[in-house]
């Protein structure tokens, strides 16, 4: 979303978030149909029917006059993000899910494994001397022989998919008997596809969920504790800012993230945008430094802008200062500041 914003243009973003809101609205009213159709105890197997809905399908299935490996990843995208939905209506939609469930349903099509395989370079060129034409397929270049390649690993991975699902229809039909040694082992191989599909939105679901549950709960203990919003968002913006500090993020990805949150800039007594210079508002607290440390918050670099609390005889050293002990980087550089002040408090 950070480079939608950044670089689509404002007259174009217009009919897209249109199309966005009206498909997203689309998905949100059919999952909650099948919501309140399903009972609450069934609704873990949603994932699982979704991901089953390719290998159902009949074999020569079109959706009105679209080829039917199109047809089958439509119908198969869609019944993966409509079961999302359904099965956790206020978490977000797992498009990457969304995706593999579609390129599965085009890869189950009937012959979808040979159309890939046709549009790799063809060793022969009809009209062409047999000679002149496998001289043009030796001499390759790097990005052909690439494409090449990944068309001939997506053709196998259609195959194996069309296979499940001519076994799945065998085993529906009873042509092949389940109850076998051979009929379970074919079931396996069939269904492992669908499973893992299923059983990884099923865990999406419950872990978004859990997650939201933990912020909810970790939300009230701040209210509990008498913190307003603004000092809940300081809270969290602070602990997203230590975590990616000690995992070696920098300040324009930590920026980026806190954006993306809406924890960058907030009003209301929040982090304020100050034209004219002055100080922030954070909400009545103040970064305590009087044991050392690094400021990561604050609006940028000079500004003056962040209430801290120091002692007498203690030292700051400038942004530019702690960039240059890191060769570039603040935050090699607070570190390298941190390992002197350890190391110098050590012989006091």
């Amino acid at each position: 979303m950070a480079f939608y914003d950044k670089y689509i243009p404002k007259e174009l973003k217009k009919p897209v978030d249109k199309f966005l809101d009206f498909g997203t609205d689309t998905f949100k009213k059919a999952g909650r149909a099948v919501r309140k159709l399903t009972p609450r105890e069934l609704r873990p197997a949603l994932p699982f029917l979704a991901s089953a809905v390719p290998f159902m399908l009949p074999g020569g299935f079109m959706l009105g006059g679209l080829n039917p490996m199109l047809s089958r990843g439509i119908v198969s995208a869609l019944a993966n993000a409509t079961s999302q939905e359904a099965l956790d209506p206020e978490g977000d939609i797992n498009y990457l899910s969304t995706a593999l469930a579609g390129l599965t349903g085009a890869g189950s099509a009937e012959g979808a494994g040979d159309a890939l395989r046709g549009l790799r370079t063809p060793k022969g060129i009809e009209g062409v001397d047999p000679g002149l034409a496998e001289g043009v397929y030796k001499n390759r270049g790097f990005f052909t022989k690439a494409k090449d390649l990944g068309l001939t690993g997506t053709a196998k991975a259609a195959d194996f998919l069309g296979g499940s699902r001519e076994t799945l229809g065998k085993l529906g039909s009873g042509e092949m008997d389940l109850f076998t040694k051979e009929g379970a082992k074919a079931l396996g191989k069939a269904a492992a596809i669908p499973t893992a599909q299923g059983s990884g939105d099923l865990a999406y679901a419950f872990a978004s969920k859990a997650m939201r549950d933990f912020e909810e709960a970790e939300l009230e203990e701040l209210r509990q504790a008498g913190l307003s919003e603004t000092e809940m968002m300081l809270a969290r913006r602070d602990a997203i800012t230590s975590s990616m500090l000690a995992a070696a993020f920098d300040q324009d990805e930590i920026d980026e993230t806190l954006d993306q949150l809406g924890l960058l800039n907030f009003a209301d007594g929040g982090i304020a945008s100050l034209k004219d210079g002055g100080m922030l508002n954070f909400g009545g607290r103040e970064m305590d430094l009087r044991g050392g440390g690094f400021v990561p918050i604050g609006k940028k670099e000079k500004a003056d802008d962040v209430p801290a609390r120091l002692s007498k005889n203690e030292f700051v050293m400038t942004a530019d200062a702690v960039r240059a002990a890191g060769g570039g980087s603040v935050n090699k550089g607070a570190q390298r500041m941190y390992d002197i002040m350890n190391r110098l408090e050590a012989r006091a």
